[in-house]
């Protein structure tokens, strides 16, 4: 995965993408300050706080969830749960945090969660009082000072939500796992259930606050009961196997989802930055040839990728999205097409662009895009040239 996706000046603030973000601000601070608090604040009030009401609380938050989640604008959302997971017995639940939307797509899943949270979000003005009401918990103070709090939940049959990284991954990636969660299923002998979220950080990275188009997908991962001695005998040794494991199964998602079809309303919008018209001319290109993914998802693992003929870098970028494990050198010898390449591209860390073959190292495989020009770039490529048709 390209961290250079995820930082918020590599995509062009546009006019769609303000007015998104703005119709999705409007609509959580109506429905909070006009709707959600008052009510709360009157239900609670009128006839004290009972178990009853708890729980149509926990109800109305996870309907809630699933209404937001379903209706980000340019967004689609799929849930996997292939295990059958009903949420009936209570666990720990893990996640990966990239986004402020995370919350919302566990909270979806199910009534019976409670969050682990920080002070600023247990204290916050919009939210804050929903939260406390719901019995969202903050631990700054530690884990073991709240033991009890969070025994006699688990007690009424509430599963717990921890981000194990601590914070929001800036660009998607695994961060180190804290112990805090690991401990907590430990000492109260509770499942581990994992939560893969994918996506989220590409609608909503770290480092912005304006609402991307994109895929959001949410994966129900395999309990892994307390007894499981596969991942080690105490809450430190499952703390690094686990995060080990859902590195592993992360990036196997990453790998089926981030294909070019994937990335190439990503690659349109890197073309805004050249021109109106070469956003436009990318689009085109891309639709003519089925986003390139026979050729580019099917491409074999290479170390390095030559690409010859690379115009304005369309197909080397999406590439070197797609496979970011691969350095892509792109060559390019009319020097106007090249220009345009750099506006466009930002260049991911894998992605080179050259002026001509000689300053390319041996690569394992290469790429001659055929776009109908006749000069071919001159230097020896090591394995057969791959002809790519240009339509």
């Amino acid at each position: 995965m390209s961290a250079d996706i995820h930082t918020s000046r590599t995509v062009p603030l546009t006019a769609k993408r303000i007015v998104y973000s703005l119709y999705s601000i409007l609509f959580l601070c109506v429905s909070m300050f006009l709707l959600v608090l008052p009510f709360t604040y009157l239900y609670f009030l009128i006839g004290g706080t009972t178990e009853r009401k708890r729980m149509r609380l926990h109800r109305f938050i996870c309907w809630a969830s699933r209404y937001v989640i379903h209706r980000v604008p340019g967004t689609t959302f799929t849930l996997n749960n292939a295990v059958g997971e009903r949420f009936e017995r209570p666990a720990i639940i893990i996640s990966n945090h990239q986004s402020h939307l995370d919350l919302m797509c566990i909270l979806m899943l199910t009534p019976r969660l409670v969050v682990l949270t920080n002070d600023w979000v247990h204290r916050n003005p919009i939210y804050g009082l929903v939260i406390r009401r719901a019995e969202f918990y903050a631990v700054s103070d530690g884990i073991e000072a709240n033991l009890d709090r969070l025994s006699d939940l688990v007690r009424r049959g509430y599963s717990i939500v921890v981000f194990p990284e601590g914070t929001r991954s800036v660009d998607c990636r695994i961060q180190r796992f804290h112990r805090g969660a690991f401990y907590l299923a430990e000492q109260l002998h509770l499942d581990l259930l994992p939560i893969f979220l994918h996506g989220i950080g590409h609608v909503l990275p770290k480092k912005d606050f304006m609402l991307r188009e994109g895929a959001m997908y949410t994966e129900v991962g395999q309990r892994i009961a307390p007894d499981d001695l596969r991942y080690g005998p105490d809450y430190k040794a499952r703390t690094s196997a686990i995060r080990s494991l859902y590195r592993t199964h992360y990036a196997e998602i990453c790998a089926l989802r981030e294909t070019a079809d994937y990335y190439a309303w990503y690659v349109c919008e890197k073309y805004r930055t050249a021109g109106w018209q070469d956003r436009q001319t990318c689009r085109h290109l891309l639709q003519r040839n089925g986003n390139f993914r026979t050729v580019i998802d099917t491409a074999p693992q290479a170390d390095s990728v030559r690409i010859d003929h690379a115009a304005k870098g369309e197909f080397a970028l999406l590439y070197a999205l797609v496979h970011p494990q691969t350095e892509v050198h792109a060559v390019e010898s009319d020097a106007k097409l090249r220009n345009v390449a750099r506006q466009a591209m930002s260049l991911p860390t894998n992605l080179h662009l050259h002026a001509s073959a000689a300053e390319v190292p041996a690569t394992t495989l290469h790429y001659r895009l055929d776009d109908g020009r006749k000069d071919v770039p001159n230097s020896e490529a090591n394995g057969s040239v791959i002809n790519v048709r240009i339509r």
